[in-house]
């Protein structure tokens, strides 16, 4: 009779976890978080309906949650037409918050929320930077990946002393976004 109280014990808590335990179909990944709309200015607009594709050309300003400023930029949509992916080229910069990114050539994957910078990329934040071949930024884990190509080596400048102050991110919040895009890489 013990074993019998033990067994349905037993079904009774495995069943309490599995119904108290969120489904693996309902929990969310980082990269299923809601998206925010990206919001783009340019010179012209070219949409490549049967490719999934709209190009920007000419002061190329991109916001979502950073902004990325370009010469082009081609978006590319998914097959449930949502916006996937972003690659960005000629005189890229990308900002946020403290950050700021500079490269030829920018890949964001939407949905792994990655940005690869290649052509000479090169990360500063506050006053320390960091330059390589091909740099991935991470954008939900606040983390960069700096590879360097044979024969060339990683370059990285940390500063004693660092000058990141909120007087200076106040008044970076106050410049627009297009005016940010304006100044030399």
């Amino acid at each position: 009779m013990l074993h019998g109280k033990f067994s349905i014990a037993l079904v009774a808590a495995a069943f309490l976890l599995l119904w108290a335990r969120p489904s693996a179909a309902v929990t969310k990944k980082d990269g299923d978080a809601p998206k925010k709309p990206v919001t783009v200015t340019s010179d012209t607009m070219e949409a490549k309906t049967s490719e999934n594709v709209v190009v920007f050309r000419g002061n190329v300003v991109a916001v979502e949650d950073f902004t990325l400023c370009s010469d082009e930029l081609h978006i590319r949509y998914g097959e449930a037409k949502d916006v996937s992916e972003i690659e960005a080229s000629g005189n890229v910069r990308i900002f946020q918050d403290n950050k700021t990114s500079t490269s030829d050539r920018a890949l964001y994957n939407r949905n792994e929320r990655t940005i690869i910078l290649t052509g000479r990329p090169q990360v500063k934040q506050c006053t320390d930077t960091v330059k390589g071949d091909r740099i991935t930024v991470f954008l939900d884990k606040d983390n960069a990946l700096v590879e360097s190509e044979k024969g060339s080596r990683v370059k990285a400048v940390i500063m004693p002393e660092k000058s990141c102050t909120d007087e200076k991110k106040g008044a970076e919040k106050a410049i627009s976004e297009e005016a940010r895009c304006k100044g030399a890489r």
